[in-house]
């Protein structure tokens, strides 16, 4: 029977169970269920929907493609039906309204503290909980619900569950020690990178991963990728001329400048990422909300992509 009436949402949860860890046993112990209450559940699931969700194979069961395309709508829907129930029941768990945002390291180590000093100033309780997240996790904290917003680096453009606004955009640079050969140039030929050896903060990140992606399709490959965790670690080991990095092209107004490095571009490759504000469509913009994104756009005012840095002596 293919009904017209709405999803069950038990039926819902049960599904997002049994999709998230591939099998009627391991949803059953989730929820605290027998195996046949999960099994007529999904069967009933399949027929008021009229599809079929799951493909049943011997390593377990496997979503088809209507049943990812219900996971992917599911999720966010049973998310903001829990935060619902919460606050009916007046135990609201996000502390009275505290705004609960995901951003990328560089964001949080170089804009947020201005941001969050000027918020707190306006929110003083609850104020603002702030979590680092690479791009991908911040995506699915926020697709999740387990955060209300997200600061990420080329949002989704297509995501009918997902809105953005657009923040500012960076460039990629070279930075290399001023005593290379590389620093005596105004523009870097993107081939002169390759066999040397990239030092990164995270090799795993989404903008690591994507950047190296695109110079493989320029032909260039580094000797070694070599990560250290964090910027302040990269500038040292540049420095120290243990290899180069490329950074955004923006790091450096919130450094303090050194006579031993050089930023320069790449002439004849860009790699640009887009900063944007992230947050579910369905929900209604807070106070707390908008005071967070007017902010982040007085910081994305001290951006100012496209200007080639020179470095003073120390």
């Amino acid at each position: 029977m293919n009904s017209e009436g709405p999803i069950d949402a038990r039926q819902l949860q049960i599904f997002l169970s049994v999709a998230s860890k591939g099998s009627l046993k391991a949803a059953a112990m989730e929820l605290c269920l027998t195996n046949s209450a999960i099994s007529h559940s999904i069967a009933k699931l399949e027929e008021t929907l009229g599809v079929q969700l799951f493909h049943r194979a011997s390593r377990g069961l496997l979503l088809t493609s209507k049943g990812e395309l219900l996971y992917r709508k599911a999720v966010p829907v049973v998310a903001q039906m829990k935060r619902i129930q919460t606050m009916l029941r007046g135990e609201e768990v996000n502390e009275r309204g505290q705004l609960r945002v995901a951003a990328g390291y560089t964001f949080v180590s170089y804009l947020a503290p201005d941001i969050v000093t000027e918020f707190n100033d306006c929110f003083p309780h609850p104020g603002l909980r702030l979590r680092a997240a690479e791009r991908d996790e911040a995506l699915r904290l926020v697709t999740q619900g387990q955060v209300d917003a997200a600061v990420m680096v080329n949002p989704p453009e297509e995501d009918s569950d997902l809105a953005h606004e657009r923040l500012f955009q960076d460039e990629y640079r070279l930075l290399v020690g001023a005593g290379q050969s590389l620093a005596a140039l105004e523009a870097v030929p993107v081939r002169s990178l390759a066999q040397k050896t990239l030092i990164v903060s995270r090799a795993q990140s989404y903008t690591v991963r994507s950047l190296l992606a695109q110079l493989r399709r320029r032909n260039v490959e580094f000797r070694d990728c070599f990560e250290v965790g964090n910027t302040a670690t990269l500038l040292e080991m540049v420095k120290l001329g243990q290899g180069i990095a490329l950074v955004p092209d923006w790091i450096f107004r919130f450094e303090r400048p050194v006579s031993t490095l050089a930023l320069r571009p790449l002439a004849d490759f860009h790699f640009i990422r887009s900063w944007a504000y992230v947050f579910p469509r369905w929900m209604q913009p807070t106070s707390r909300a908008r005071t967070f994104l007017r902010l982040c756009r007085q910081s994305a005012c001290r951006i100012e992509p496209g200007k080639v840095l020179e470095f003073a002596a120390a």
